[in-house]
Parts: C-alpha cells; sequence; structure tokens
C-alpha cells in the first residue's frame, strides 16, 4: 500500500471526540469528568505501490476518552483528554491491528463575559504526540496540534417551561506533522425535557485550510451526533447516543456509537 493510504487510516484514528463542556467556566473548586467509550467503522479503499487500487475492507475503531475538566476560580477552567484507542482493519493486505495513546489534549478555558444567559470563552490548546504498538494502521499523532478557539454559550426558557442551551465555538488549529491546517466549527443545542432527561444534537465540522505536504492529510468532515443523557444522581449521569459523518472530502465516511458517564464534584 502507498503512504496516501495509511494516512488516511491516520486521520480517521485522529477525529475528535464528541463529548466536550462547552464555553461555560467550570465552578471554582469543582470538576468534571466525562467518561466516553464509542465504536466507529467505515469502510476503506486500499491501494498499491504504484497506485492501483488493492480492494475494499472495514476500518473499526474503539476510543476510551475521559474528559476532565477542573475550575480554577470563576473565570479560569483547565482540562484534558487523553485518547485511547484500538483499531482494526480487515479486508486488505498488510493491514493489522494497533493500540495505544493517539495523543493528550490539553486545555485552558477563560471566561470572558458571562451573565445570567450568555457566556463568552476563549481556550488554548495543545496536543502532544502519542504512542503506539504499531504503526498499521497508524494510530499515534507523530506530532503536535495547537490551537486557539472562541466559544459562546447561551441558556433559554421555552414557553413550555423546557429549559435549553445553545454552544457554538470556531478554532483554529496549527498541525506541525506536515498536514494541512484546520478550521474548526461546532454547534450544539441541548434541551431539558424533564430535570432528569438532556437531549443534545451537535454538529462538529473540520475544514482545511492551506496545502499539505505530499501523502499528507488534507481533508474536511461534516459530523452529526444526537444523544441523551439520563441524570442518575446529582453527581451521576449517564449519556447514549450516535454520529454519522455527513460529508466531507478526501476522507472515508463512517457512523459510531457513544456511550459516556458523567461524573461532577
Amino acid at each position: 500500500m502507498r503512504a496516501c493510504h495509511v494516512y488516511t487510516l491516520a486521520m480517521l484514528s485522529a477525529l475528535p471526540a464528541a463529548a466536550h463542556a462547552g464555553a461555560w467556566p467550570e465552578p471554582a473548586g469543582h470538576w468534571l469528568m466525562i467518561d466516553s467509550l464509542s465504536y466507529y467503522q467505515v469502510g476503506v479503499s486500499g491501494y498499491d505501490t504504484f497506485g492501483r487500487p488493492a480492494g475494499t475492507g472495514t476500518y473499526r475503531q474503539t476510543e476510551f476518552s475521559p474528559y476532565i475538566e477542573y475550575g480554577l476560580n470563576n473565570r479560569w477552567t483547565i482540562g484534558m483528554q487523553p485518547r485511547m484507542q484500538y483499531v482494526s482493519q480487515s479486508g486488505l493486505p498488510g493491514t493489522k491491528s494497533t493500540f495505544g495513546l493517539v495523543q493528550w489534549n490539553l486545555f485552558l478555558r477563560y471566561a470572558l463575559y458571562q451573565d445570567n444567559w450568555n457566556v463568552v470563552s476563549v481556550q488554548g490548546q495543545v496536543g502532544p504526540p502519542g504512542v503506539a504498538n504499531g504503526d498499521v494502521p497508524m494510530l499515534a499523532q507523530p506530532n503536535g496540534e495547537y490551537e486557539a478557539r472562541l466559544l459562546y454559550g447561551r441558556g433559554f426558557v421555552l414557553p413550555n417551561g423546557w429549559r435549553g442551551f445553545t454552544d457554538l465555538e470556531a478554532g483554529y488549529r496549527v498541525e506541525s506533522n506536515g498536514w494541512a491546517d484546520q478550521v474548526r466549527g461546532d454547534a450544539t443545542l441541548g434541551l431539558n425535557v424533564t430535570p432528569d432527561w438532556l437531549l443534545m444534537a451537535q454538529s462538529f465540522n473540520t475544514v482545511s485550510v492551506g496545502h499539505a505536504q505530499p501523502g499528507e492529510s488534507d481533508y474536511n468532515l461534516y459530523r452529526v451526533e444526537f444523544s441523551a443523557v439520563r441524570t442518575l444522581t446529582p453527581h451521576i449521569s449517564l449519556q447514549l447516543g450516535a454520529w454519522h459523518d455527513a460529508g466531507g472530502k478526501d476522507i472515508a465516511l463512517g457512523n459510531a456509537g457513544v456511550v459516556a458517564v458523567w461524573l461532577r464534584y
């Protein structure tokens, strides 16, 4: 297989996990942990060293990605999200399975403005590279990533009494491994249909900008997710959901299911 196919697999393992806490700062002295487990599957194509089609296969990815954030004070929130994966591929020659840490994601968020309904925040994030027990399929990010993000959140109450929120985010991600830089745009709509049930519709979008080095990643992806979160106790919630890759460019499109446990203290 030629390099372009290998980097297609790397792009799949590098896609972001869906769960995040949005624009709101975590209250001072409190922390939130969202332990997410997802299973992702997508059909892929392979090529030989001469660029000729070598068949089709199925790429499978199981990911555990605990999202953790802590409120330093009423404006500053610090957090991280390590992403551990087991990936395998069947149906193509020369591919195996790989396990390891894709990357660390370390972030610091600051609330510029907040009132009873609105919040505007900025966030800086670094993604140190990971490590894996193999490179076919490629899993670990070989180099770091750096992102600046602007976040806006707004709460609201519908006429029927349902409470809800919207979260809009825009970011610019700088790649240091020859991949094209990326513009990220995410949106979340959440509705508390009962005191114990939260329904969420989310959109996660990636658009490459600039030019990647030959054979490296240069893709667009548009992903949608729907999920429900059930509050079990004041400190524990359970999330069930699924996401679908609705469109994109130069990347395979797949589907996934996700389960997560939310812990607040």
